[in-house]
């Protein structure tokens, strides 16, 4: 502040020393960090500080509006704090202390400047040398700007290096938050009066911020940005040629007024001719949309792909082209600022977030879409306290397809985590499980990838705790990679006691690791160690209640569901299963039943006449649809006994699997009754079986797996060429018709030939549906 006044004519003193000095009281703003906003004369009766404040949204606005308020009624001295001081004057100061001013302290760093608008005009005062170059920059530029109908600039006057006076131009004019065609005009008024061609190789600008970039060494910046950076910069062809323009370097919302067809621009201090096509443009979608709206990525480009249409009208080769050397060239330059900064602001924590994700559109040939996303993930939790659990020292995007992500992460910022997922433009859908204890998070990307995070608050073992979080992250250590991880001995202690509790043998590739780092520790009995357990305080009492309250919630926290396989023997249906089977468990971590036909709460009928285990090895052995059944009232009577078993069986199913989270396959369902009765030894009417099938609970998923004949017997010689073809054409049909009667259910009729394809078709039809 005493900078401030020194080089405006005054010298400031926090006590009276001498009768010459004089007493001023300056009002004050802070901001949220506690630091130093805005201050002005205390008998002010305007709120001149509001020329600084861009209020163009709601909140901004209803603060303008309540700042006008307090002021027309006098009632600033009940709102805000003030402060007194002593000055003495110097000969000619460039304003009057005791009348009306406004002072903001601008944005931290190396280029910071105060503001002061006094006597109808702005005055930027620099506080450090690279701010000066900036002022002097700025009066340069106001000498260059050509004149033009779209825009007009502020008159400037250097008075002395370190302050440089500009002209008032936003009286009549307003702050618009959106880009529209007055915005539009007034670039193509700047790219107008300077445009240069020029190979990569001979970009001075772009060349120079990529060798201060390799010079950087700062572990504030995200390690996911900066391996995109890198290979962005890698991929880039010097050869290729970029069409420099002439442009304003801040043009932002906050640095415009709109009068009539007329753009008002201020802070010409970073204009340049070596800046690439459109990046004003870019720059004033990107900043507002971060800063302003806070907008996720996937918006912003959005409404950069509209507003192009009435700027550049740039095709799409050529945006992307530009898009990318406007971020690349932007994210370097802040980038060697931020390092020159000692504090970082919350809101470069919100820049580096969007342009790292950015970045993402012209990384997809480089890596896939799950790993960027594993460096996004990992950029956004270097800002929290967090630690992985069984994470290797390798990259973690390099995490094998299967596995997943065990995090460490307190619940208030595990839900920061989860939102900032699901905004990201990588992500096609998002599914969280909360329970007690943890977040349960599965991300299907626009691949049909699945990644899978558990985000641990809390150590459970069914009602009991058995770890403390608390401690576990303070005693976190960092990798190689800079990547927090739960302590060697914590890590141990918790696999000792996921194992022993549940009663598995510990793996053989934990086995060593974990006697290594317990020795003595290691548990012996478990029932002991649950004894000892529950005598903690936090398993005692009114927690011990709340525990077992919770566990009996999380236990129904997500519900499974049902899958079926239908066919003609010989489709491939079992292998098909056993393959998909094993994908779901590894990718859903859920585990899977596998039924046979029918929920199989009643015996098959033979049972009753050969003796269970007889009865079972007579339908191994035997051939399908090899039954003699042609009585009407038989076959009324087997239906009703099968179809007994499937009402009541469909509950205990749910009951004891579905709701409890486990994922049900039949291998074969009821269309068998409605397409091939003949295999049950049933002969009703179609119309009467498949209207049985309305009663029952619908599986999720149905899959009727068929192929050609020559194919079927190929692999299977159990029914003849006729058969496959009417069974196949009953089927497909069946298919066809309950497809259209049932939209919450999927019916997908997919021709088996390749097992890879079959498999990869079903898992994409359960992924996307999910």
């Amino acid at each position: 502040m005493k900078t401030l006044f020194r080089h405006t004519g005054y010298r400031l003193f926090t006590q009276r020393e001498k009768e010459c000095q004089k007493k001023v009281s300056f009002s004050y703003i802070l901001n949220p960090d506690g630091s130093l906003r805005w201050f002005w004369n205390t008998n002010s009766n305007k709120p001149l500080f509001l020329k600084f404040y861009n209020a163009v949204t709601t909140k901004g606005k209803l603060f303008r509006l309540a700042i006008n308020v307090i002021f027309s009624l006098r009632l600033q001295r009940f709102f805000f704090k003030k402060e007194n001081v002593y000055y003495t004057k110097r000969e000619n100061p460039l304003f009057d202390i005791e009348n009306d001013w406004a002072v903001f302290t601008g944005t931290v760093g190396p280029n910071n400047k105060d503001l002061l608008f006094a006597n109808g005009s702005f005055y930027k005062i620099a506080n450090t040398e690279k701010a000066k170059k900036l002022l002097k920059n700025e009066s340069e530029n106001s000498k260059y700007v050509d004149k033009s109908k779209f825009y007009t600039i502020p008159k400037a006057v250097l008075h002395t290096d370190s302050v440089l006076q500009l002209s008032d131009i936003s009286d009549g004019g307003r702050r618009q938050n959106t880009f529209g065609e007055v915005h539009a005009k007034a670039l193509q008024g700047m790219k107008d009066s300077y445009q240069g061609m020029c190979k990569i190789s001979d970009w001075s600008y772009f060349q120079e911020l990529r060798k201060k970039f390799e010079n950087i060494n700062d572990h504030r910046i995200p390690a996911g940005l900066t391996k995109k950076v890198n290979s962005v910069l890698a991929k880039i062809n010097e050869e290729e040629k970029i069409l420099r323009v002439f442009s304003h370097g801040d043009f932002t919302s906050w640095n415009c007024y709109t009068k009539g067809n007329i753009l008002a621009i201020y802070d010409w201090e970073m204009a340049s001719r070596e800046r690439s096509k459109a990046f004003d443009f870019f720059h004033f979608i990107i900043q507002n949309g971060i800063l302003i709206s806070r907008k996720p990525w996937k918006e912003i480009l959005k409404e950069i792909k509209v507003k192009n249409t009435i700027t550049f009208n740039m095709d799409p080769q050529e945006l992307d082209k530009y898009l990318k050397f406007y971020l690349i060239t932007n994210i370097l330059f802040y980038l060697n600022l931020y390092a020159e900064q000692e504090k970082w602001h919350m809101q470069i924590q919100w820049l580096l977030r969007t342009w790292s994700e950015a970045l993402n559109f012209f990384l997809i040939e480089t890596y896939t879409e799950r790993e960027l996303l594993i460096m996004d993930i990992f950029d956004e939790l270097s800002q929290m306290n967090y630690a992985t659990l069984k994470l290797n020292d390798e990259e973690p995007e390099k995490l094998n397809l299967n596995s997943d992500l065990d995090i460490v992460l307190p619940s208030r910022e595990a839900e920061q985590l989860i939102l900032y997922l699901s905004q990201h433009s990588l992500v096609k859908n998002i599914c969280v499980v909360k329970k007690s204890f943890m977040k349960s998070v599965r991300i299907i990307n626009h691949q049909n990838e699945i990644l899978n995070l558990d985000l641990i608050s809390q150590f459970k073992w069914k009602y009991l705790q058995i770890l403390n979080t608390d401690k576990i992250l303070k005693n976190r250590q960092k990798n190689r990679l800079g990547i927090y991880k739960v302590s060697d001995t914590d890590t141990a202690r918790f696999i000792d006691l996921f194992y022993s509790l549940n009663s598995f043998q510990i793996p053989p590739k934990y086995e060593s690791f974990v006697s290594k780092q317990l020795k003595m520790e290691k548990i012996k009995d478990a029932k002991a160690e649950v004894h000892v357990l529950k005598k903690q305080s936090y398993n005692r009492g009114l927690k011990f209640l709340k525990n077992l309250f919770f566990y009996i919630k999380d236990t129904f926290a997500e519900k499974g569901f049902i899958i079926t396989f239908s066919g003609v023997d010989g489709a491939g249906k079992s292998t098909v299963i056993s393959e998909v089977s094993e994908l779901i468990e590894k990718r859903f971590r859920r585990p899977v039943i596998v039924l046979r036909h029918r929920p199989s709460l009643l015996p098959i009928l033979s049972v009753y006449i050969k003796g269970n285990e007889k009865a079972k090895q007579d339908v191994l052995n035997s051939l399908p649809r090899q039954g003699q059944n042609r009585s009407a009232i038989a076959s009324l009577l087997r239906f009703s006994y099968y179809y007994i078993d499937y009402i009541f069986g469909q509950f205990i199913i749910y009951l004891k699997y579905v709701l409890r989270g486990k994922i049900v396959l039949y291998d074969r369902y009821y269309f068998d009754f409605i397409a091939d009765g003949r295999r049950s030894n049933i002969q009703l009417p179609k119309t009467l079986t498949e209207a049985g099938y309305h009663l029952l609970l619908k599986a999720k998923f149905n899959f009727f797996l068929y192929a050609s004949p020559e194919e079927i017997l190929s692999r299977k010689k159990e029914l003849s060429y006729h058969s496959i073809c009417s069974l196949t054409k009953e089927y497909s049909q069946l298919f066809s018709r309950l497809d259209k009667q049932n939209r919450k259910s999927k019916y997908l009729s997919i021709e088996n030939i390749n097992l890879n394809t079959t498999v990869s078709s079903i898992m994409n039809t359960i992924i996307t549906a999910r």
